[in-house]
């Protein structure tokens, strides 16, 4: 099918973008992902000296929360003089994670200090001053099983001090109250029982602004919890619960007066039939929730077959959401259209299109075609490829291909997305 000039000029205001799934992941040697300050010139005797200084058999750990690092280098006491933060585990020992600080003194590392770790697994760690004294503190999650604990060492002099230590399904450090210093929020969760907020912030040790435990805990767990701006000079939290394995609802939470606040109900407004992340789609700064729509016109098919429209609404700093942004996401993750704002509510997807074979996408008032992807075999893409079509990706024995007057970036990582030469956006920026 041929695309009529005038559908093409309307296309330029829509944008796709692909994300393929790759089959192959590659770990690189923890060593050489080390966080800033780079120690490039050290990296080998760095190396001989933790490989010497941990014990014989002992393995060292990433956090799950960073797949780059397994080492953390930083002036944590900023006397001028830099220390290295590694964890390691000991699987027949009673306790099996520890870590181990090590002090850089001219050319050669010298090990200052072990610790135990409270659990089995290495969850997150994060370096950063969080008691407002300048110096860096090192925030570790443990976990054992499902149950996780976080703890807040203080490090000082050749001293490693608890400060804090919480149960927690996910702690975030930001700053709610925007008073300057940096806060901890602790998010801790169990199916059925409870689900507890609390802010904590340091004045001659953590102190409790403010907790929520009246929250519903009805649900089957959080699969994303994120912190930042959620309006132009508003800090919050956006907590996504998964209601079952499909369907799932947002919750918006901010401080006011040190009064933690939900300003946004998990309730029918942000309940979906499929899992979204909450985030910066439109990457103005500030974090959106999202939610499913189905385009016009099937309102009234089965949810199981419905194209739906991922729609992305920020807070309006009140009691209700404004909408920001509209895509359409495959979802197997194949694959993402990105529709300009000011196409929202004129574009739709033909009835008769079918999810996994093929997909047309029209101007509501027209009817015409501006974009269309369809699967192939590969002796069918033998036979259509030279007729406008573009290969997307695969997907086991079918060929994804796009037609539309889109041209194809093949700069640099981003050499699998297709994008709009008006706007460039897809679902991995």
């Amino acid at each position: 099918m041929k695309l009529s000039r005038q559908v093409l000029k309307r296309l330029a205001a829509v944008s796709l973008s692909l994300s393929v799934l790759s089959g192959c992941t590659f770990i690189s040697d923890p060593v050489s992902k080390m966080r800033a300050p780079q120690l490039s010139a050290d990296k080998a005797s760095l190396k001989t000296a933790i490989n010497s200084l941990k014990p014989a058999g002992s393995t060292l750990i990433r956090p799950a929360n960073n797949d780059d690092s397994a080492i953390f280098t930083e002036d944590l006491d900023m006397d001028g003089t830099m220390e290295t933060l590694v964890f390691y585990l000991t699987k027949n020992e009673t306790v099996q994670i520890h870590g181990m600080i090590l002090e850089k003194h001219d050319k050669d590392w010298a090990k200052k200090l072990v610790f135990d770790g409270n659990g089995t697994g290495l969850d997150s760690v994060n370096i950063q001053d969080v008691t407002g004294d300048g110096k860096l503190d090192i925030i570790a999650g443990y976990s054992r099983g499902e149950e996780k604990g976080m703890v807040v060492y203080s490090y000082s002099d050749g001293v490693l001090e608890e400060i804090l230590t919480q149960p927690y399904t996910k702690y975030l450090l930001d700053d709610l109250n925007e008073d300057g210093i940096q806060d901890i929020t602790v998010v801790n969760f169990k199916r059925n029982e409870f689900v507890t907020i609390a802010t904590y912030q340091y004045s001659d040790g953590f102190k409790v602004l403010d907790e929520l435990d009246d929250l519903d805990p009805y649900f089957n767990n959080y699969y994303n919890i994120v912190s930042g701006k959620v309006a132009e000079h508003k800090e919050g939290i956006i907590l996504d619960a998964a209601v079952d394995s499909h369907s799932a609802y947002s919750t918006m939470v901010v401080m006011e007066n040190n009064k933690l606040r939900v300003v946004v109900p998990g309730d029918a407004r942000t309940f979906k039939e499929r899992k979204i992340v909450s985030e910066d789609i439109d990457g103005d700064g500030i974090l959106e929730i999202g939610l499913l729509e189905p385009p016009k016109g099937w309102e009234y098919f089965d949810p199981q077959t419905i194209p739906y429209f991922n729609s992305y609404y920020k807070w309006d700093g009140k009691n209700g959401l404004t909408f920001s942004d509209q895509l359409y996401q495959d979802p197997s993750d194949r694959f993402t259209l990105n529709i300009l704002p000011k196409w929202y509510e004129k574009v739709t997807v033909d009835t008769k299109s079918v999810q996994d074979k093929y997909l047309r996408f029209i101007m509501l008032d027209t009817g015409e075609t501006v974009a269309e992807v369809s699967f192939f075999t590969p002796a069918e893409w033998d036979r259509e490829k030279n007729e406008g079509w573009e290969m997307l990706g695969s997907d086991m024995d079918k060929i994804i291909g796009y037609r539309g007057e889109l041209e194809q970036n093949t700069s640099g990582g981003d050499s699998n997305k297709i994008t709009s030469p008006i706007e460039r956006k897809g679902i991995d920026e």
